[in-house]
């Protein structure tokens, strides 16, 4: 008998020891899993191809900043019909016309970031086919032209997207490393939760063993008179109570393996098991530093930071727009028109033209009043948001820094809470067999176990959710003693900031 007792102590302590888990083909750890996730999940492609977006609009941005050359025309544009023309004395009459159009531009247009206008170099060809009984050939020409545009002064959209698009861009950039991080704090909830339900299961078709093992005892104690029967029914209930939550845990097993697996993308048919990330390193994290790293690497910070020039920018676009505005349209060039082809580069002669306009409001019943108040408005509540999420974003880091600078005695209470509730057990059985306590202690023992086993992957999976939240808001690895980066497979290639 007593044999049989420390058979069964023995069986309890491996099975704690070895995490309750069962042995398979493939082990995956925590930190495989987050790899995989970030290069393989379905929420890496939605963060890459959000990235990619980002790169294309930006490449679009500094694309608009270099010369564009451009060809364009019409060759030809025939009509016959009758027209209305006005004839030399002024009158209107009808005639027959039948004739052809072409022309040909040819030029090199650049946006001016300086002044926020546009300035293009141009050529141009044109030619007029006559057909009929007057048949003739024209020809005129623009060999070379320069145009200056600028729709308005005082307001330079060019100046503003200079000082935008780069920003968005690294809030792009810092929102992909983000997103990754987040990315590793799901596949800790999804590998967590697996790994609960997981030992879960191996408890529970532990405590089935057990409980057989000890009914069947039992059962030779009551023929021997030394087990009440109360005591034995006791363990037939708790038999059948193991069996319903073998069954139970084992659905459970079941569904959080396939949630891991989706999340994953991992091939089906693959046979593979979790692995109880016990090494864990704890390293000093003060408040300070982790606030001078999210100062300095968040995207929340560069976030803040855009809305502000962008509030600044549409007030500045909300006066410029109600008030005195001018524009300037200028060209500067050599025409010439002939009958022949060759004729059109000989004598030459000049064109030009200027064109300075201006617009101002006098009476709009305080409409631009209006816009330029709502958009200072705006600028100012944009301004208390900012200020809201610096004071929210310090108190999210405090917390979090808190919470991992504790949980390092958390953690190891947990640890040896398990082991000596494993022992305990452990103990009970012994003292239960001989007899000198009842059922309910016994159960007592066993729930104290569970607990405490459930209780130490609870605070392992705490350490792992704290170092992904710190990596998240900080964008910084304190482990390592490093910022966060992620390679993108080349995609800035050929971006200049």
């Amino acid at each position: 008998m007593k044999h049989h007792i420390h058979h069964i102590a023995t069986m309890l302590a491996c099975a704690m020891a070895t995490g309750i888990l069962q042995a398979q083909e493939r082990t995956i750890t925590l930190e495989e899993a987050v790899r995989m996730a970030q290069r393989q999940s379905f929420a890496y492609k939605v963060a890459l191809n959000s990235y990619q977006s980002s790169v294309w609009s930006y490449r679009n941005y500094q694309a608009s900043f270099r010369p564009m050359l451009y060809l364009d025309g019409t060759i030809p544009n025939y009509s016959r019909a009758i027209n209305r023309i006005t004839l030399p004395s002024g009158e209107d009459t009808f005639v027959q016309q039948n004739q052809a159009y072409s022309t040909l531009n040819l030029g090199i247009r650049q946006n001016v970031g300086l002044t926020g206008g546009v300035v293009s170099v141009n050529s141009s060809l044109n030619r007029i086919d006559v057909f009929g009984d007057n048949r003739q050939t024209r020809y005129s020409a623009i060999p070379a032209s320069i145009s200056y545009f600028q729709n308005t002064i005082g307001y330079n959209p060019f100046k503003w997207r200079k000082r935008i698009e780069p920003l968005r861009f690294e809030s792009a950039d810092r929102n992909f490393v983000t997103r990754m991080e987040e990315i590793g704090g799901q596949t800790v909830a999804h590998y967590f939760d697996m790994l609960a339900a997981q030992a879960r299961q191996g408890l529970s078709r532990q405590n089935l063993a057990n409980a057989d093992t000890l009914y069947g005892i039992s059962q030779e104690r009551f023929k021997l008179g030394t087990v009440a029967q109360s005591e034995l029914l006791q363990l037939r209930l708790n038999v059948l109570n193991a069996r319903n939550r073998v069954t139970q845990d084992s659905v459970d097993a079941v569904l959080a393996r396939q949630r891991f697996a989706r999340y994953l993308l991992l091939p089906r048919g693959e046979d593979w098991q979790l692995a109880v990330p016990d090494s864990m390193a704890f390293f000093d994290v003060k408040f300070d530093d982790a606030l001078a790293h999210a100062q300095t690497n968040s995207q929340q910070v560069i976030d803040f930071r855009l809305q502000r020039l962008e509030a600044e920018r549409n007030l500045a676009e909300a006066k410029a727009e109600n008030s005195l505005k001018f524009n300037v349209q200028a060209n500067f060039g050599l025409s010439n028109t002939a009958a022949t082809f060759p004729g059109l580069f000989s004598n030459l002669e000049n064109q030009q033209n200027v064109l300075v306009g201006f617009s101002l409001p006098i009476l709009d019943w305080g409409l631009a009043r209006t816009q330029r108040l709502r958009a200072g408005a705006n600028l100012a509540m944009v301004e208390g948001q900012v200020q809201q999420g610096e004071m929210q974003l310090e108190q999210d880091i405090a917390l979090q820094v808190a919470r991992w600078n504790l949980h390092r005695q958390q953690l190891a209470v947990a640890a040896e809470t398990r082991e000596i509730a494993g022992q305990n057990y452990g103990l009970e059985v012994e003292r239960f067999l001989r007899g000198t306590i009842g059922i309910n202690d016994l159960n007592a023992a066993q729930t104290q176990k569970d607990n405490a086993t459930n209780a130490y992957i609870d605070a392992v999976r705490t350490y792992w959710e704290l170092y992904f939240t710190l990596r998240r808001l900080t964008l910084y690895d304190f482990e390592n003693r490093e910022t966060i980066k992620f390679q993108t497979g080349g995609m800035l290639d050929g971006l200049d900031s």
